[in-house]
């Protein structure tokens, strides 16, 4: 039976059905023979686990305590950079320089086919 925080119970089965044939032996290798020579938890279990993590909601980060400040002092922000203005801005469009002579060949200016 799948938890009930569980957001993706199609991963989260999966990943618990590698897990169950992929358990360890007595020496803690991996009984599974697509991992012999495996030492310890296998690639197969870590990878299992962790998508049985991801198929549950991300657990909020603790965060962190404010850094206490001297009164009388104000925090300063770094200057703004004029290089980069932005993944979104509008700038004006460039146009490539027009090549020499200013013109595409048309068909008047290709050599003539001999008959």
């Amino acid at each position: 039976m799948t938890p009930d925080d569980v957001t993706d119970p199609l991963l989260w089965r999966l990943a618990l059905d590698v897990i169950g044939a992929h358990q360890p032996d007595n020496r803690g290798d991996c009984r599974n023979l697509q991992c012999a020579g495996q030492r310890g938890m296998c690639d197969a279990a870590r990878t299992a686990r962790r998508a049985m993590g991801l198929a549950r909601p991300a657990r909020p980060a603790a965060t962190p305590a404010p850094t206490p400040r001297a009164h009388g002092h104000a925090a300063v922000a770094a200057p703004a950079s004029s290089v980069f203005r932005g993944w979104f801005t509008t700038s004006p469009a460039r146009l490539p320089a027009p090549r020499s002579g200013g013109r595409l060949p048309g068909p008047a200016s290709l050599p003539a086919a001999a008959a």
